[in-house]
């Protein structure tokens, strides 16, 4: 049985002289010896797009230069990669009409081993249906340790946080281990024993409420200072919330009157559940943290 035609676009990008072309996402189109695929040595973001627009279009940019800094790549074009983000999308667009939303992700390489010319490519695809159920039933989390202590990363800088790389089997090993233990995702605490502090889940950033009080963690203990997260920020300030970046610990999401996992293609999905401990839901400030991040109200703060 053939598989089910793929519902995505593929522009290649030369990062240096800008020049594009569209590819069938089904073919190859990187050397065995590109960095990107045998060393996870390049960065990328991804977007959420829909009838409202690009969702934090420019945060996703900075971060994506601020990653590529930390690897010390050739700094992105803002200008190169601002136009080839529109292609894509009017491809998308083009080649399925009638999708609601979808993703895009962009991503650059170092390159293969022998030239190490970057590159750049564009894949777009459909956003994830469960993610709506979701954001009503609410996920089912458990905690694992991260391994490192909180802060490393200032005497560390080169383990990467807070870059967005394509280094990713951590992450993936931390959602098959979710999976296998039965819960919808997992959240990192630092290796810190008594003193450990929530960080991040590997894929999303963790936000909890405190009556119309919004609370993070800090990204200098060892993050990625998600866009969503910023966006929602703006917004709840901006409708007179307080909002802070803070050391919280396991209790902290215990006794929060809220809690989410914040990201691009998720916005905001509501925590049910702690290593099986149930969470409190207040309905009314789901509802309102909801307003902030969802794209026909707020796109981009």
């Amino acid at each position: 049985m053939s598989p089910a035609p793929r519902q995505s676009v593929l522009l290649l990008l030369d990062p240096g002289s800008g020049v594009t072309h569209l590819a069938d996402p089904g073919d190859p189109v990187l050397t065995a010896d590109d960095r990107s695929a045998h060393r996870g040595d390049g960065i990328f973001e991804t977007v959420l797009v829909d009838a409202a627009g690009a969702h934090n279009r420019r945060r996703h940019l900075e971060r994506f230069i601020r990653s590529a800094e930390a690897l010390e790549l050739p700094r992105p074009d803002p200008a190169i990669w601002e136009s080839a983000f529109d292609e894509a999308v009017q491809a998308h667009r083009r080649a399925f009409p009638e999708a609601a939303e979808f993703s895009v992700r962009y991503a650059l390489s170092r390159g293969p081993d022998a030239a190490l010319a970057p590159r750049g490519w564009f894949l777009t695809a459909p956003a994830p249906a469960e993610y709506a159920r979701q954001r009503t039933e609410g996920i089912a989390i458990g905690s694992l340790d991260r391994g490192t202590p909180a802060y490393v990363g200032k005497d560390a800088p080169w383990l990467l946080q807070g870059a967005k790389t394509l280094s990713y089997a951590v992450n993936l090993a931390a959602g098959r281990w979710a999976a296998q233990h039965g819960y919808d995702d997992a959240l990192f605490f630092s290796h810190d024993g008594a003193n450990s502090i929530a960080l991040e889940f590997p894929t999303a950033n963790l936000v909890i409420a405190r009556g119309r009080t919004l609370l993070t963690p800090d990204p200098g203990a060892g993050l990625l200072h998600g866009t969503t997260q910023q966006g929602l920020f703006a917004a709840a300030e901006a409708a007179g919330w307080t909002t802070a970046y803070a050391d919280l610990r396991r209790e902290d999401i215990l006794g929060a009157d809220a809690a989410w996992t914040t990201s691009s293609l998720r916005r905001a999905l509501p925590l049910a559940s702690l290593d099986g401990e149930e969470l409190a839901r207040d309905a009314e400030l789901e509802r309102e943290v909801f307003a902030f991040v969802h794209p026909d109200l707020a796109p981009e703060a």
